[in-house]
């Protein structure tokens, strides 16, 4: 926690020496910061078409395996999915709620 601090106290004083500049120097500041936002929003894009890059490639594949191994899925069975019928030994409870 107290890294933190001084991190913060750190960048007020930076923010209050850049707020503390003249006009014509903020902008100039601005100007060699914009390559850095560039590089920053390019990096930014990258990582959400890797992730779109790994959806497009697992998604399908989950999916076939999905169909191939669920057996409620199944058309050639005629038995209820086991999800549907109780394991034994479960007991069902049944309540009345009282307010």
């Amino acid at each position: 926690m107290i890294e933190f601090t001084q991190y913060a106290g750190r960048f007020n004083t930076f923010r209050g020496r850049l707020t503390g500049l003249p006009e014509w120097a903020r902008f100039i500041v601005g100007i060699f910061a914009i390559p850095g936002v560039i590089l920053a929003g390019l990096s930014l894009l990258g990582f959400l078409v890797s992730i779109l890059a790994l959806l497009i490639l697992t998604v399908p594949v989950y999916l076939l395996l999905k169909r191939l191994t669920d057996p409620a899925l199944t058309p050639d069975r005629n038995e209820p999915a086991p999800s549907a019928v109780d394991s034994p030994g479960v007991k069902r409870v049944e309540s009345t709620i009282v307010e």
